[in-house]
């Protein structure tokens, strides 16, 4: 077995690629000998790691729900400000560790099946085993996997029910790694969407039906017709503002008391691997949102009395 592949089945709190890193910044050897990521390793070899000292782990919002558990599969309701996967300082701070090695009872055997942004909230699945795994990653890469979200956005569509086909790419010239956008030569992203409420003229609440898996495409799409998501500093502010703001997070006007973006995937709908039947598993929407509809409701009533 490959050292790579063997450190990250046995030592699930870091990802197969963190443990490449180490493998290629020379922190790995094998009976003394430095690893390269093609280094074999046999039952009695000695394998020692030089960990980088890990940061003190974030606060992060561990109250997730399993909304949905069988012998294959778990359904995750999500919150909001909780990263699905390790990464940088959140090598403990995240879903997949807590479920494989806090959650009681662990599933030690948990595999993360889809996505979520660390600020959206809602379904994540997670297979049980590698090959529920694999038949699940088959079922999006061919788009047979149905996602509801609802988001809170700036403004009214117009049309209240329509289409949005634009290519999506990463910005090149940000100074935001993470910063994508509609572009030509980007990869094509198609987002479904209907308002189901309007505030006044100043909010709605809409449901949309993503076509394409892109990075940040929700987001990036409703921003490209002029109505970001209520919360998304993002795709709101210019990169100096945002890197401001990032700094302490300060509660914005345009935010509406919401410290994240008001985006929920609240519906995933797929064949099941194993039994080969529709599975449906949906997650409520969060107290923030339904706060945030409230305060805007209320705003609503307010402009139109006076």
């Amino acid at each position: 077995m490959g050292v790579v592949a063997y450190l990250a089945q046995r030592f699930t709190y870091l990802e197969a690629a963190a443990w490449q890193e180490l493998v290629e910044n020379g922190r790995i050897t094998c009976n003394g000998r430095t690893c390269n990521p093609t280094t074999l390793i046999h039952p009695g070899d000695t394998i020692t790691c030089d960990l980088p000292d890990v940061p003190v782990p974030p606060e992060v919002n561990l109250n997730y729900t399993i909304v949905y558990e069988d012998n294959w599969l778990l359904g995750i309701d999500k919150p909001g400000h909780l990263r699905v996967h390790s990464q940088g300082k959140f090598v403990t701070a995240n879903l997949i560790y807590h479920l494989r090695t806090q959650h009681q009872p662990p599933y030690p055997e948990a595999e993360l099946v889809n996505r979520l942004d660390a600020d959206t909230s809602g379904v994540v699945l997670i297979a049980r085993n590698k090959e529920v795994k694999r038949a699940l990653s088959v079922q999006f890469a061919a788009g047979e996997v149905e996602k509801v979200y609802v988001a809170v956005v700036q403004g009214i569509p117009q049309p209240l029910t329509g289409s949005i086909d634009q290519p999506i790419g990463q910005v090149t010239g940000s100074r935001l790694r993470h910063r994508y956008g509609v572009m030509e030569g980007g990869k094509t992203a198609v987002t479904y969407y209907q308002t189901l409420a309007t505030y006044g003229n100043h909010h709605a609440l809409l449901e949309l039906h993503p076509q394409t898996g892109r990075t940040h495409q929700l987001r990036v799409h409703l921003a490209t017709i002029g109505h970001p998501i209520v919360g998304d500093a993002l795709y709101t502010l210019n990169d100096e503002a945002f890197l401001d703001w990032v700094r302490e997070r300060p509660l914005l006007p345009m935010m509406q008391g919401m410290t994240r973006q008001a985006l929920h995937c609240c519906e995933t709908r797929f064949t099941h691997p194993i039994i080969d039947t529709t599975c449906t598993i949906t997650a409520p929407l969060p107290a923030d949102m339904e706060k945030l509809l409230e305060q805007v409701a209320s705003y609503r009533l307010q402009v139109t009395n006076l």
